[in-house]
């Protein structure tokens, strides 16, 4: 009985250490499973000047310390702040090229900034840590007939100036002067032009684009046609584009800015019923008018204004709204006509000036945008009016919001399969914007504010613009809103050309299935030039290691453990 109780001891113990073996096998092997997630957290940790310093020499960088990085690492919306890792300012293609291809060998996420607007300020990163490339040193513009070749450091007023003085010549853009092409392009580009001629991006043909191992290639619809597909929507994902190629047109001969206003709202419901008329005029208008209606509030009620242009004479446009004005009790404040389209983008802009030094200053605000497809319901236009005058009007922020008229060429003249931006169909796109009064902390209200002004009036909103990006909103809610339904092809594409995600924000474009984007690839042989999508290409610093490289640290720890499990495995497993 006593050596039965040894034996049975000894079968517990050989179980316990046999337990606490195959527990340290699995254990090992976990870590290395986890090793591929964890691994950019962890070299980022270590990641040093020194280190960044080794494969950028020669180049203008800046980093934490440096007399200028705080200006340079300064967002455009002062409620969010980061810390890049590095700052860079490249001066060719070839610079952009060396910094991409140092980021993936130091595993630090790369971004670009070209005017640094992103409401987000994503073109920091949007965490710390990031390796920014910063395009303002790249302004050169050259046109070739119709066609102009911009770098996207060089910001819309310098575009406009230039395609005017070069030959009258336009481009549908909007009319913020210091906004980059960089981003503004790549997430559609409204303006004041675009219902008569699309979206910027749909007048770009050509685009130069640096990809994830540090090699250029040129896209259009014939070269690289999926890339060139995912850039018009969602460009930052996939590659730093340095320059556009984009298909100009005539400056408009005439054009007439307006400005229309209607007595204050003091009731929901009258508030509604008068954006019900503007909503149900434009609806029809035609594509030569573009009006949007702005307001905002206090404590008396709502304020609005209709604003926009037309693209015709003084007295066409008399004429065709002068019904509406009467049926809003409103009044024209102001119809002057221009054929200088330089000077209708600065009526545009409220005055300011296409000059486009130095950064635009910072501001501390919150914003949201909403797109619909049809004619809002009543319903929903008076719950939204009452939210409005009984709650907003009295918030303690600075907000205002518009609905920009989208319509006419956007939707007409350009199919929807011929770009990644999701919205070609949009009737309105709303924008609802709250800032700080003198660029205080932002009120620790003030975001429901805002989120409330768009829920009132859309519960469960469908579809946003990502020109207005909104970091509040979940992995769900931006892909869904932002991207639709291409978002599987989009993310087919990014496995395709950014395998490793080199290029990474956090509403970047996740890396997919490459199956999701084998229907759209070039036909063979056109993308002999193609570089190895993993980084090992043609590139001369060292790629982000694969999958089984990373696995293959942790070997040494589970041959330990299979070492000392062996014997021990047959000895139990042994026939007593």
């Amino acid at each position: 009985m006593f050596g039965s109780s040894l034996q049975t001891k000894s079968n517990r113990s050989q179980f316990f250490t046999f337990a606490f073996l195959l527990l340290l096998f699995f254990s090992s092997h976990s870590s290395c499973l986890a090793l591929e997630s964890r691994s950019r957290i962890r070299i980022n940790n270590v990641v040093s000047r020194q280190n960044v310093d080794s494969c950028l020499t020669g180049l203008n960088v800046t980093y934490p310390g440096d007399p200028s990085f705080q200006s340079l690492s300064q967002t455009f919306n002062a409620r969010l702040s980061y810390t890049p890792a590095a700052i860079v300012l490249p001066s060719s293609v070839q610079d952009v090229g060396k910094v991409v291809t140092c980021g993936a060998s130091l595993n630090l996420p790369v971004v670009s900034r070209s005017g640094g607007h992103s409401y987000a300020g994503y073109g920091l990163g949007g965490v710390d840590g990031a390796l920014v490339v910063d395009l303002s040193s790249m302004k050169q513009i050259t046109l070739n007939g119709d066609n102009a070749v911009v770098q996207t450091g060089n910001r819309l007023g310098e575009v406009a100036t230039y395609l005017w003085e070069n030959g009258h010549r336009a481009l549908p853009h909007g009319t913020c002067p210091k906004v980059g092409t960089g981003g503004h392009t790549s997430y559609g580009g409204y303006g004041p032009y675009s219902r008569m001629a699309g979206l910027l991006m749909d007048r770009v043909v050509g685009a130069e684009v640096v990809l994830a191992n540090g090699t250029s290639v040129t896209t259009s619809e014939s070269s690289y046609p999926d890339l060139f597909w995912a850039l018009k929507g969602a460009g930052p994902s996939f590659g730093i584009v340095t320059s556009w190629t984009y298909s100009t047109l005539a400056a408009p001969a005439t054009s007439v800015f307006f400005s229309i206003s209607i007595p204050q709202y003091k009731t929901g419901d009258t508030f509604a019923a008068g954006f019900a008329k503007y909503q149900t005029f434009v609806h029809t208008a035609p594509k030569e008018l573009a009006m949007a209606f702005s307001f905002g509030g206090n404590s008396q009620g709502i304020n609005v204004q209709l604003i926009g242009n037309y693209f015709g004479s003084k007295s066409d446009f008399t004429t065709l709204v002068n019904g509406l004005v009467q049926d809003l009790n409103a009044s024209i404040d102001t119809a002057d006509e221009y054929t200088d389209w330089t000077k209708i983008l600065v009526a545009n802009g409220y005055g300011e000036q296409l000059v486009t030094a130095g950064p635009s200053p910072p501001n501390t605000f919150f914003a949201k945008s909403l797109v619909t497809f049809d004619l809002l319901d009543d319903t929903s236009l008076k719950r939204w009016g009452g939210y409005l005058v009984n709650t907003a009007a009295k918030a303690d922020i600075n907000w205002f919001a518009q609905a920009d008229l989208y319509g006419g060429a956007i939707s007409t003249d350009f199919d929807a399969s011929s770009a990644s931006f999701a919205h070609r169909d949009a009737f309105l796109v709303f924008q609802f914007y709250g800032s700080s009064n003198n660029n205080a902390p932002y009120p620790s209200d003030g975001i429901d504010v805002i989120n409330k002004m768009l829920t009132s009036l859309s519960p469960n909103p469908a579809a946003a613009y990502p020109n207005y990006i909104d970091p509040t909103l979940s992995d769900s809610e931006w892909q869904s809103q932002y991207f639709g339904n291409n978002m599987a092809r989009l993310s087919g594409i990014k496995a395709l050309y950014d395998p490793n995600n080199v290029f990474k924000f956090p509403q970047s474009i996740p890396v997919g299935s490459v199956d999701n984007a084998t229907a759209t690839t070039p036909p063979t042989g056109s993308r002999t030039s193609t570089p190895n999508p993993s980084g090992t290409g043609s590139s001369d610093v060292s790629s982000t290691p694969n999958s089984s490289e990373k696995l293959g640290i942790c070997l040494p720890k589970v041959m330990v453990a299979l070492l000392a499990l062996l014997p021990f495995c047959l000895d139990t497993l042994s026939p007593v």
